[in-house]
C-alpha cells in the first residue's frame, strides 16, 4: 500500500516537474487572454460604476467604493504585470533562438579591456545563466500577478464582512436603539485593532507567529484563524507561503505593498496649468465662487455630449459623468420653454420623509429579488380600497338589512336592485378612487420633492412656475424631475438659474444661460 501511495506521488512529482518545464507556453496563452481580458474589463467597471452611482444605494456605499478601486487597482496590476511578462517571455524565446545561432558569449571575441571583460563576466556571466534569470523572473511575476490581487481581494473582504455587519445591526435588532452607535463604535474598535494586528503579523512575514509563548501564541492564533476565514487569505496561503520560503521571491513580496501603494499614487496624479484659469470641479468652492462666470459642460445637456464627443475625436477617453444636481436642455436657448432637469439624488428620500411623513414611498430601498414585489401600501390606500371591500361584502346580503341597504344606496345611487348591478357600481367607484388617491399621491410627491429645493430665475423663486414630469435622464439614466419653464416674457441675452438644497451649505451652484433669437 505504502508503494502504491510512493509510487503516485512518485508520478504526480514527475509530472509537475514535466509541466513545469513547458509552462511557458500555458503563461503566455494565459497572459494573452488575461491582458484582452483586462483591456474589455475597462468598459465594463466604468458601466458598473455608473450603474452604482445613479442606482446603488447608499446603505452599501461603502462596500461598493471599496469593490471599484480593487478592480480599478487590479486592473492596473494586470495591464502591467502581464504586460511585462509577455516582454520578458518574448526576450526569453528570443535569448533561446539567439543561443542556437551563436552559442555562449566569447568575451575572447569581443577583445574587451581586462576591466570591462572582468565586470562583464561578474555581472553578466554566460548567456546560459542570462537565460536561466529572464525565465526564473517570468515565472515568479506571473505567479505574483495572482498574489497581488488575492491581497487586495482580502483587503476588500475584510473591510466589506464589517460594513456588511453593521447593516445587518442596523436592519434587525438595533434598528430604533439608542445603544447602535456605542455598539457601533465598541465593535469597530475591536475589529479593525486586531485586523491591525494581523496586517502587522503579515508585513513582519509572520512576525507574531515566532512568538514561542503559548499563552501569547495561542491567542493570536484564534485571531489569525479568524481574519484568515473572513478576509479568504486561506485561498491564496500555499502561494504566499511558498514565496516567502524562498531568498528571491521572498524580496518581490516585500515590494509588494509598496507597489500596491505606489500604483494608488500614481493613479491620483494630474498636470496642472493656466494658473488663472477658474477649476471645473463641481462642487468645489472655488467654482462655487465663480459659477455665475463659467460654462460647465457637465450642466447642460447640449455641451456634455459636445464635451465627450470631441474628447473621442482626439483620442481622449473621457469618462461619463452623472448630472451633477441639476441639467439645462442647453446653454443657448431658442425657444420660449426652458427644459430643466432636477436629479434624485439618493439623500433626497431621507429629505422628503423628514419634511413629509405622510407621502409613503413607491418602493422600499435596498437589495432585493427581481420577482419580490417591494411596492409599498400605504396606510391610507389601504383605508380607502378596504372601505369599498366592505361595501362589496356588504351587497352580497342586499335586502336583509334596509338600514345598509339605504346606505349604500345613498353611495352609489339608484339601481334596479340587481346585486351584480350594486358590484358593479362599487367596482367601477372603487376605480376611480385609486386612480384619484395615486394622481393625488404623484403631485403630492412632485411637490415634496421640488420644496427641498431653492431654485431661482434671476433670484426670483420659480417652483410655482414649473410644470415637472418624472424623467429618466438619457445621460446615464439618472432619475429625477424633468420641468419646463415658459420664458417667453424673458429678455434676449445672459440670464442665471440658481439652485441649492439646505443641506449643501450656504453656497448656491449659479448655471448660467443665453436667451438668443430663433434661427439666429
Amino acid at each position: 500500500m505504502e508503494n502504491k501511495i510512493k509510487s503516485k506521488k512518485d508520478f504526480f512529482a514527475e509530472w509537475l516537474e514535466k509541466l513545469q518545464q513547458e509552462s511557458w507556453q500555458l503563461e503566455l496563452l494565459i497572459s494573452g487572454l488575461a491582458l484582452y481580458g483586462v483591456f474589455l474589463a475597462g468598459d465594463f467597471i466604468r458601466s458598473l460604476d455608473y450603474y452604482w452611482q445613479v442606482n446603488g444605494n447608499s446603505t452599501y456605499n461603502g462596500i461598493f467604493a471599496f469593490l471599484i478601486i480593487l478592480l480599478n487597482i487590479s486592473r492596473t496590476i494586470f495591464l502591467i504585470n502581464l504586460l511585462t511578462h509577455i516582454i520578458v517571455r518574448g526576450l526569453w524565446i528570443g535569448a533561446i533562438g539567439l543561443r542556437y545561432v551563436s552559442g555562449d558569449i566569447d568575451y575572447d571575441e569581443l577583445n574587451y579591456s581586462d576591466r570591462f571583460t572582468k565586470f562583464f563576466k561578474k555581472k553578466i556571466g554566460s548567456f546560459d545563466d542570462y537565460i536561466e534569470r529572464l525565465e526564473n523572473f517570468s515565472s515568479v511575476l506571473f505567479s505574483f500577478t495572482f498574489l497581488l490581487f488575492f491581497i487586495l481581494l482580502s483587503f476588500f473582504v475584510f473591510n466589506s464582512v464589517f460594513i456588511l455587519f453593521t447593516v445587518l445591526l442596523t436592519k434587525t435588532i438595533l434598528a430604533n436603539s439608542e445603544i447602535r452607535d456605542k455598539v457601533f463604535f465598541i465593535s469597530g474598535l475591536l475589529y479593525y485593532v486586531l485586523g491591525i494586528f494581523v496586517f502587522i503579523d503579515f508585513i513582519t512575514v509572520g512576525g507574531f507567529k515566532r512568538i514561542k509563548d503559548k499563552t501569547v501564541g495561542g491567542i493570536y492564533f484564534w485571531i489569525y484563524r479568524f481574519y484568515s476565514t473572513i478576509s479568504l487569505s486561506f485561498l491564496y496561503r500555499p502561494l504566499l507561503l511558498n514565496f516567502l520560503d524562498n531568498r528571491y521571491t521572498k524580496g518581490l513580496f516585500f515590494i509588494s505593498i509598496p507597489m500596491l501603494i505606489l500604483g494608488i499614487l500614481i493613479s491620483t496624479l494630474e498636470f496642472k496649468s493656466h494658473e488663472y484659469f477658474p477649476t471645473f470641479d463641481l462642487g468645489d468652492r472655488a467654482f462655487n465662487a465663480a459659477s455665475e462666470d463659467i460654462i460647465n459642460y457637465r450642466y447642460y445637456d447640449d455641451l456634455r455630449e459636445q464635451h465627450i464627443q470631441s474628447s473621442k475625436r482626439i483620442g481622449i477617453i473621457e469618462d461619463r459623468k452623472t448630472v451633477y444636481k441639476v441639467s439645462l436642455s442647453q446653454y443657448e436657448v431658442d425657444k420660449n420653454e426652458l427644459k430643466i432637469f432636477l436629479e434624485y439624488e439618493r439623500n433626497d428620500t431621507e429629505r422628503i420623509k423628514t419634511k413629509n411623513d405622510n407621502i409613503f414611498p413607491y418602493n422600499e430601498s435596498g437589495v432585493d429579488f427581481r420577482f419580490r414585489n417591494t411596492t409599498v401600501i400605504d396606510s391610507s390606500y389601504l383605508k380607502l380600497t378596504n372601505s369599498y371591500t366592505n361595501d362589496i361584502k356588504k351587497s352580497m346580503s342586499y335586502g336583509q338589512n334596509p338600514k345598509e341597504d339605504s346606505l349604500l344606496i345613498a353611495k352609489y345611487g339608484d339601481f334596479s336592485g340587481d346585486v351584480k348591478d350594486l358590484q358593479e357600481r362599487i367596482t367601477e367607484s372603487l376605480a376611480e378612487a385609486t386612480a384619484k388617491f395615486d394622481r393625488q399621491k404623484s403631485i403630492d410627491i412632485k411637490k415634496a420633492f421640488l420644496n427641498i429645493y431653492d431654485l431661482r430665475l434671476n433670484n426670483v423663486d420659480i417652483k410655482d412656475k414649473l410644470e415637472c414630469k418624472y424623467y429618466i435622464h438619457p445621460n446615464m439614466l439618472e432619475k429625477g424631475l424633468l420641468c419646463y419653464l415658459n420664458i417667453d416674457t424673458l429678455a434676449y441675452g445672459g440670464h442665471l438659474i440658481s439652485v441649492n438644497k439646505p443641506y449643501w451649505g450656504k453656497d448656491l451652484t449659479h448655471i448660467p444661460f443665453r436667451k438668443i433669437k430663433q434661427n439666429q
